[in-house]
């Protein structure tokens, strides 16, 4: 009996494990901003299909800082493939969403806090074209103004996203974090 015991716990460890070292995760085509607003990632702009571009990312939250590089490609069927890794090359989380099709991610490092459904949202405020994002978006509004998008409400400002020629920063008022996308030189 001692020895199933042993071999029982032995399965668990080595399943507790794998599931912290890779996971997958199926999930929703909504995300919400707020609890009114949200925001459709289940399609992307027939105009991005085909498209690619690597980016470090500069992510401030609570006063902490994480830089970490992103290379995003958009196939010709308009599926999305997103690798998140540190700066020093080792892969953080990969994330895979067809058209019209669940999220999935396999995280290679445990990460607090990273929810994919969440990039992808980002993602798109900052990339999408602001007419196709209006029609994405319930509850709130986008405009592009000169350099700037702002989404908002009623209520408030949500986020500001600023645009120049070196970098993009994402400022997301509501659950106060930015994130800076500068452009890698090819």
């Amino acid at each position: 009996m001692s020895k199933l015991i042993k071999c029982a716990v032995c399965i668990v460890f080595i399943f507790t494990v794998l599931s912290a070292c890779t996971s997958f995760t199926a999930s929703k085509d909504r995300v919400y901003l707020s609890p009114n607003i949200q925001l459709n990632i289940n399609s992307v702009p027939a105009k991005m299909f085909g498209q690619s571009w690597q980016h470090v990312l500069y992510i401030t939250n609570q006063h902490k800082q994480h830089t970490v590089f992103a290379q995003l490609g958009i196939s010709e069927l308009g599926t999305i493939k997103l690798l998140l890794m540190t700066v020093q090359g080792f892969p953080i989380m990969e994330l895979e969403k067809p058209l019209n099709g669940p999220v999935k991610t396999r995280n290679m490092l445990v990460v607090e806090g990273i929810d994919p459904h969440y990039i992808l949202a980002d993602i798109a405020l900052i990339h999408w074209p602001v007419e196709f994002l209006q029609a994405q978006l319930t509850g709130a509004l986008i405009e592009h103004v000169g350099s700037t998008r702002r989404i908002f409400n009623d209520d408030s400002m949500l986020m500001t996203i600023a645009y120049n020629d070196k970098s993009t920063t994402l400022n997301n008022i509501l659950h106060q974090y930015q994130i800076t996308f500068k452009k890698v030189a090819q």
